[in-house]
């Protein structure tokens, strides 16, 4: 795969993750599927997203709320570590397009005022540990953990980067995974940093966007945004 195809992939996928604080993932598998299969392009996803999470952590680093995400991260990391090692064994073409009725049909309730989660610790700790497993086995949490952190009702910046700090612990984690798993390669590696370099770019950009969106219009857009990608890794989905 040509090195600028990657870049401008990453670079879209970073300015949509930036923005909504997911849709990265959901943009990188399926093109990059397309060309080497899933087995790959996870590990190279999770390359990617790990350093576009660890942009978005240091350039809202001051307004993270750590308490949250120290809950989250409770049963996300064991969980994530137990579905990388399930990787090899699901059926992911099946288990994605399942995610993706169930993203859009939450994206739906949210929108039409239906659903709403509580505000409490034990959605921040079930919600992890979903997140977690689901991340390990496919490598799609964004969407998932974006559901969980809408909940807490913060601002645009402290919402981003929030999510980023347990996406990114969480990739920490699958990248140890999936090395002591032998799924990890030199091409490999190399494509994750490519793209990640490009995804930072596009964070950058989509941070300094979304400082002055208002809050109740920001959760309606991302909510969109997530019945939109869903659908369109539903489709593409290899």
């Amino acid at each position: 795969m040509p090195y600028w195809i990657l870049i401008f992939v990453g670079f879209i996928a970073g300015l949509l993750s930036g923005s909504i604080g997911f849709g990265g993932a959901m943009i990188l598998l399926p093109v990059i599927s397309t060309f080497y299969g899933v087995e790959v392009a996870v590990p190279v996803s999770t390359i990617a997203q790990f350093l576009s999470n660890l942009s978005r952590v240091l350039m809202g680093f001051k307004q993270i709320h750590w308490k949250d995400v120290g809950s989250f991260l409770i049963f996300a990391a064991p969980l994530t570590a137990l579905g990388a090692f399930g990787f090899a064994l699901v059926p992911k073409q099946f288990m994605t397009r399942i995610l993706c009725l169930f993203l859009i049909a939450f994206s739906i309730m949210k929108l039409t005022g239906k659903l709403n989660l509580p505000r409490k610790r034990g959605t921040m700790l079930v919600g992890g540990g979903i997140t977690g497993l689901i991340n390990g086995l496919l490598g799609i949490s964004g969407p998932l953990s974006s559901a969980v952190f809408l909940t807490l009702g913060l601002t645009p910046v402290a919402y981003i980067a929030s999510e980023a700090a347990a996406a990114t612990a969480m990739h920490i984690i699958k990248m140890i995974m999936y090395g002591k798993l032998d799924l990890m390669s030199g091409s490999i590696f190399a494509n994750g940093l490519f793209i990640g370099i490009a995804m930072m770019a596009g964070n950058f950009v989509a941070m300094k966007t979304i400082r002055n969106v208002k809050k109740t219009a920001y959760q309606r857009i991302v909510a969109a945004c997530m019945i939109a990608t869903s659908i369109w890794l539903f489709i593409t989905v290899k």
